[in-house]
């Protein structure tokens, strides 16, 4: 069989291959046009529909996939709102807190030097009236003991008549003594 065919091919011209192409043979041309329409009706039956379909669902699938990114982006977006908002509301809150900080410390400075004041005054009026209290004691104690000493020396100037030189010295000698 393979002889027939070389055979044929050799019988064949060149020319002659080439115009059989240029005039196609009427048979040929219905069963290729029998033959493209069946086979169409057989890929529309089995194939086409499931290629649509796989379309279809693929057209869906990165339909859904771009809802879902510009959803995602969405929320993104509202996530980073939220935390720049958070975070504002928190400087806002440790700027209060601060704030309310340095007025709590300034007040309790001032309560501090106040009760430092009031202390510092009572002290000083305790050691004022101390001071009061002491002088007073000493003045006491100093008059008892002049008075004893002048009663002592006016004891001594009794017993011992003397001249007025004398009297002077013995007061000398007494105040010595003491």
């Amino acid at each position: 069989m393979n002889t027939d065919l070389q055979a044929e091919l050799q019988a064949v011209s060149p020319t002659e291959a080439e115009s059989s192409l240029l005039t196609p043979d009427i048979g040929m041309v219905i069963l290729t046009w029998v033959t493209f329409l069946l086979l169409s009706v057989v890929l529309y039956k089995f194939a086409w529909k499931p290629i649509l379909k796989a379309l279809d669902a693929r057209e869906e699938l990165l339909r859904r996939s771009v809802e879902d990114a510009e959803r995602i982006k969405q929320e993104l977006a509202q996530m980073h709102s939220a935390r720049h908002q958070m975070l504002k509301e928190a400087e806002q809150k440790a700027r209060e807190i601060m704030g309310e900080s340095r007025q709590a410390s300034a007040q309790i400075a001032h309560a501090i030097q106040h009760k430092a004041r009031e202390d510092a005054k009572i002290l000083l009026e305790n050691a004022r009236r101390d001071i009061g209290e002491e002088t007073e004691k000493a003045k006491m104690v100093l008059r008892e003991e002049s008075a004893r000493i002048a009663v002592d020396l006016a004891g001594k100037l009794i017993h011992k008549d003397l001249d007025t030189e004398g009297n002077r010295r013995l007061v000398r000698e007494f105040v010595e003594e003491t």
